[in-house]
């Protein structure tokens, strides 16, 4: 869920840098033609990349289910129509959060990589111990 607050930022930061549409305008109930196109694209992308039911888009964007669902299921007659504030600003957020997610799993692997290199050095150590003690033992005996 921290993963998807970070992505969702990212939705929202990405429509401020190249729509010019504030977050809490997303949020807001204005009909400007502006607002109201970066609010579908903001809407579409929770809805067909990360698969959010409508009910927790409405919830993020403070606005009813039913104006969700009826403004994502006109995006499509509306892109065609209307490409450039629909469709490419809808794959250019769906390409960055690709690279966002394959950076985050390349950091997993590399963070997985360590913890093995880790344990082998930790077990390397935990043996030579056991040695040492171990002679220490057969010292003491004798």
């Amino acid at each position: 869920m921290e993963r998807d607050r970070d992505k969702i930022q990212f939705v929202f930061d990405y429509i401020y840098k190249e729509m010019g549409i504030h977050e809490r305008q997303i949020k807001s109930k204005s009909r400007k033609r502006d607002i109201v196109d970066a609010r579908r694209v903001f809407w579409y992308v929770l809805r067909n990349y990360f698969n959010y039911s409508y009910q927790k888009i409405g919830n993020i964007s403070l606005h009813n289910h039913a104006t969700v669902i009826s403004c994502v299921k006109k995006f499509d007659d509306y892109s065609v129509s209307y490409p450039k504030i629909t469709i490419l600003p809808y794959k250019d957020i769906c390409f960055q959060l690709d690279l966002i997610k394959d950076s985050v799993e390349e950091q997993c692997q590399n963070m997985k990589e360590k913890i093995i290199l880790i344990n082998k050095q930790l077990n390397k150590i935990i043996t030579i111990k056991q040695l040492q003690n171990g002679r220490r033992k057969e010292l003491h005996s004798e």
